[in-house]
């Protein structure tokens, strides 16, 4: 019987789910693999204080529109009403109010912002991106695409973006445009985006102002709204306390580090992305969420601890070899924050979990922990000691921020064992990691760029082969839903079988 949510049986769930994830893994790897491109070219050709610049408007813009993702679409994945146009229609109208706000509130904070970090190269600059708001809600139409599982037809949608974005900025930069290039290469790859979304939706897109639909968001949304809110104090935060510390060179060391450390939880977003909708089907089954849980953790850790412990061995060799000694100082940043970020993503998909089943308020208490633990350790390290205490500081966050999440994943999946998870994961980072500092021990630590080459290759050969070890069963399962069902044709009457 076909599900009244996919067009597909409900049997199929978890070969779908599983080809899902590489849909999405592939589309995000290929995607990201442009984006890290990007962000070195720029990096090269522009200077510290032009990366600063843009750092800070970046950042206020994103943690800005970080507050407008409240969980509209997620809700909307979760109904299951019976005129799901109207439903969409309904969602991209609560969507839509709230990027006309939020596109006003950016185009009114560019004073403000220019005028606290005492530059008024800042209102421009932010002022360009105070369109972003409104060019995400009309890409809007991916939402259906991501209910029904069509993960194929949706990141078509998604891809856009980057790839556009990427061809734009690089050229504007390289013909000596600047800062403004960033700017521009944004501008012309968002339009674009939202050209083919409204192209390319299943329903037309009208506004529907339903007052029951919108106190339904508002309740679902409000927690979600306050984990924002912390978010935007310590993104914003931490840009702010090293621009004040450093001046413009330091607000570049964090925008560096933050932006290359993003990249641990990419994974994450490849799996959660791809089960949400299949959570929301089964959110009455509490085994099948604890199992779905679980292996999904497991595959995520594959990368984001390879991820991590790669940029805290090689963090050293990225900044002497390819982005240039002027980003010396933010080595040690890249080095902890690729740690730190790389724990953090364990378990992180637990709030899709909750928000699964209709609860988004643990998601605000935990934001709050973490929001106490960095104003209390990081921050006040940084002005007493300087970058490494800041860098330090920041295991605070993450285990202000860990405990929380272990106490909420207890309670709504109360037999997984979290502590065993963790201790899996970490053994393939931890074999390879010790492989190359035996090496480096064992040379006295110099290296040129032909040695560090070798112990990538080192580390990338061994920790593959141990996840292989380790992890087979798991991947075989997941191969095995990827693999194509052979269509067994039954034998025709007359051909050497019976009628």
């Amino acid at each position: 019987m076909a599900s009244t949510r996919f067009s597909f049986p409900r049997a199929e769930l978890r070969r779908r789910t599983a080809r899902g994830v590489l849909v999405n893994g592939g589309f995000l790897v290929v995607v990201e693999s442009v984006t890290i491109a990007q962000n070195v070219v720029v990096a090269r050709l522009l200077s510290t204080s032009d990366i600063g610049l843009y750092g800070i408007v970046s950042v206020t813009v994103m943690t800005l529109l970080t507050l407008k993702q409240v969980g509209i679409d997620e809700q909307y994945v979760r109904q299951d009403e019976e005129n799901q146009e109207l439903a969409f229609q309904r969602a991209f109208t609560v969507e839509l109010i709230l990027s006309v706000a939020f596109a006003l509130l950016v185009a009114m904070l560019a004073p403000a912002i220019a005028a606290v970090y005492g530059s008024w190269r800042l209102a421009p600059l932010m002022l360009g991106l105070a369109y972003l708001p409104i060019a995400f809600a009309l890409q809007s139409p991916a939402w259906v695409f991501f209910r029904r599982m069509e993960f194929v037809r949706q990141r078509t949608v998604q891809a856009v973006v980057p790839l556009a974005t990427f061809a734009a900025t690089v050229t504007l930069v390289a013909a000596g445009v600047g800062v403004w290039g960033l700017v521009l290469g944004a501008l012309a790859g968002n339009l674009l985006a939202a050209w083919v979304a409204i192209r390319s939706s299943p329903y037309p897109l009208r506004l529907r102002v339903h007052g029951a639909s919108v106190r339904r968001y508002a309740r679902f949304s409000w927690p979600i709204l306050v984990a924002a809110v912390a978010g935007l104090v310590i993104r914003q935060g931490q840009v702010f306390a090293f621009d004040e510390k450093l001046g413009l060179a330091g607000a570049g060391f964090i925008t560096l580090a933050m932006t290359l450390t993003q990249y641990a939880d990419r994974a994450d977003r490849a799996v959660t992305a791809t089960i949400y909708p299949a959570i929301c089907a089964v959110k009455d089954a509490r085994s099948t969420m604890t199992e779905l849980f679980e292996k999904s953790n497991r595959l995520t850790a594959i990368w984001a601890l390879a991820f991590g412990a790669g940029l805290a061995l090689f963090a050293h060799d990225l900044v002497r070899f390819v982005l240039g000694s002027k980003w010396e100082p933010a080595t040690v940043l890249l080095q902890v924050l690729g740690v730190t970020t790389a724990v953090h993503q364990l378990g992180f998909n637990w709030t899709a979990f909750y928000r699964a089943v209709g609860v988004s308020r643990p998601q605000a208490v935990y934001a709050l922990a973490s929001l106490a633990a960095f104003c209390a350790v990081p921050i006040p390290l940084l002005f007493a000691t300087g970058i490494k205490g800041f860098a330090f500081g920041m295991f605070a966050v993450m285990a202000a921020a860990f405990g929380t999440r272990a106490l909420y994943v207890k309670r709504l999946l109360p037999e997984l064992r979290l502590g065993a998870l963790i201790a899996r994961a970490a053994v393939p980072a931890f074999a390879a990691s010790s492989a190359v500092l035996l090496w480096r021990l064992a040379d006295g630590g110099s290296r040129g760029g032909t040695e560090a080459i070798a112990q990538v290759v080192l580390f990338l050969g061994l920790y593959v082969a141990v996840t292989l070890a380790q992890e087979r069963k798991l991947l075989g399962e997941v191969g095995g839903y990827i693999r194509p069902t052979p269509v067994v044709v039954p034998p025709v009457p007359g051909e050497g079988a019976p009628a």
